[in-house]
């Protein structure tokens, strides 16, 4: 009755350390079959699978075999590899730290042990002074090693998933991992490399006797304990430590968009404020030029004088004039001065807006239209101008233009590059030109949050040498 009771205890122990690990991964990565309904049963059976075999072949699970641990690890990995989505490292990051959680809580209960050999050490010398029975002693034997059994399982998984649940709270930028997952992998990888050592000298062979290291050296059975949870703990705030630091580099990023938004709509402002300028001073000096006009039309013979003087008139009056009209009086004041600063820094540059189209009708607010606008655009000049620095006689253009596809709205800026294009490590945005880089994409993330207030986002398409801008918003 006793071994039946182990081993339903020991499969329910297997099937929940694979809930754990499952729980682990899939905060960060997600299975390859994710519609497959039965995730975590599968890992939970492969669990119990691999520890059937360890039973059946005898092999010693607690608490020295080191060559257990490696064949642990390689299951782990396997496991990682077959099971789950993502890349090596990140992957290797979580079977260490599961491997290191696992395996310091199995030591940090193996303190229950060393209690259990003192409370029957003293039993023993009650027994011997006749003060206990040898029956009564006997049978507290038989079932304190069942309850020892069961409590040392139980506190092994329960410190198992209580860490595991807490590096999983803690967790908010998994995708960031890979980026720079060195600090987080050397800790776990430490707590694994004290395990095996304790693995290693927890048996030792003296007078032909196997004697542990507990027997050998009693306050170990206390020291080893304390040290596993410290590393547990050590591993979680550190853990805990790094995410904080990623949260405060996000704020600062968030606080740089919000920022570059800021200046972005000022330099909008100023220069809308610079075409009006130049509209009141063709305003306040057109009576002058009617005057020296009807003057010159007036005067016999000089029609031609005022037909040249007309001519030198036009093109200033042509200058102030807004060449492109969306639908949109923000859309338009912003494209028509991105516009003309394209033609001043770029020579011959074409600019075309034919088919884009701001309706009165969209759902989207118009400061956020000149915010998709005036970045994407500052992007598209920029691009055309590195592209003239290196080849100044390269065809350089900006397409914009929009389309509806059901109830979304698209917007693209389509400009010419000189055709490299390197993505981030993370993958999320092409990588900036910029000598700062505290300024790497802001433009972009400032496109992509006003994108997501909106159900959208936006995407980066590369043609040949021509980069296209993307953005979906959601416009009924």
């Amino acid at each position: 009755m006793t071994d039946f009771i182990r081993q339903i205890f020991m499969l329910a122990l297997s099937v929940f350390e694979g809930f754990c690990m499952n729980r682990l991964f899939q905060a960060f990565v997600s299975p390859r079959w994710s519609g497959l309904r039965w995730s975590t049963g599968i890992i939970g059976a492969v669990w119990v699978l691999y520890h059937g075999i360890c039973l059946w072949q005898n092999w010693a699970f607690y608490p020295s075999s080191v060559w257990n641990l490696a064949v642990y690890l390689c299951v782990l990995f396997g496991t990682a590899l077959l099971w789950y989505r993502g890349g090596i490292l990140l992957k290797l990051f979580l079977v260490v730290q599961f491997a290191a959680i696992h395996e310091l809580s199995i030591w940090a209960a193996n303190s229950l042990i060393a209690v259990h050999m003192q409370v029957l050490e003293m039993l023993g010398n009650g027994v011997q002074q006749q003060v206990l029975s040898l029956s009564a002693f006997m049978s507290f034997v038989l079932i304190s090693n069942v309850a020892l059994f069961l409590a040392v399982g139980a506190l092994r998984e329960g410190m198992t998933y209580c860490f595991i649940r807490r590096i999983v709270k803690a967790c908010r930028f998994p995708r960031r991992f890979e980026k720079n997952i060195l600090p987080y992998l050397l800790p776990a990888a430490a707590s694994v490399l004290v395990a095996f050592f304790i693995r290693l000298l927890m048996l030792a062979v003296e007078n032909s006797v196997t004697v542990t290291l507990y027997a050998r050296y009693p306050q170990v059975s206390f020291l080893i304990p304390l040290l596993a949870v410290i590393l547990l703990l050590a591993n979680s705030f550190s853990f805990e430590m790094f995410q904080n630091m990623a949260a405060f580099e996000q704020q600062r990023t968030e606080k740089l968009v919000l920022e570059n938004q800021v200046s972005s709509l000022k330099n909008s402002i100023a220069e809308m404020e610079s075409v009006y300028d130049s509209v009141r001073s063709v305003k306040h000096d057109m009576k002058n030029h009617m005057l020296i006009l009807r003057t010159l039309l007036d005067e016999p013979g000089s029609g031609c004088e005022a037909k040249a003087y007309l001519e030198q008139l036009y093109p200033l009056v042509e200058q102030m004039d807004t060449h492109i009209r969306t639908g949109n009086a923000v859309a338009d004041v912003v494209v028509n001065a991105k516009f003309q600063y394209a033609k001043k820094t770029i020579p011959d540059i074409r600019f075309d807006a034919e088919d884009f189209v701001v309706p009165d009708t969209i759902a989207v607010k118009a400061y956020d239209i000149g915010i998709i606008l005036s970045n994407g655009l500052d992007n598209a000049v920029e691009a055309c101008q590195n592209l003239r620095r290196k080849e100044p006689d390269a065809e350089a253009e900006i397409v914009l233009r929009s389309f509806w596809k059901g109830n979304m709205y698209f917007l693209e800026i389509e400009n010419s590059f000189d055709g490299v294009f390197v993505m981030e490590a993370d993958g999320e945005y092409p990588r900036s030109t910029k000598p700062d880089p505290d300024e790497h994409g802001i433009g972009l993330k400032n496109i992509r949050s006003c994108a997501q207030k909106y159900a959208g986002d936006m995407d980066c398409i590369v043609k040949g040498r021509h980069f296209i801008l993307s953005v979906m918003l959601k416009g009924t």
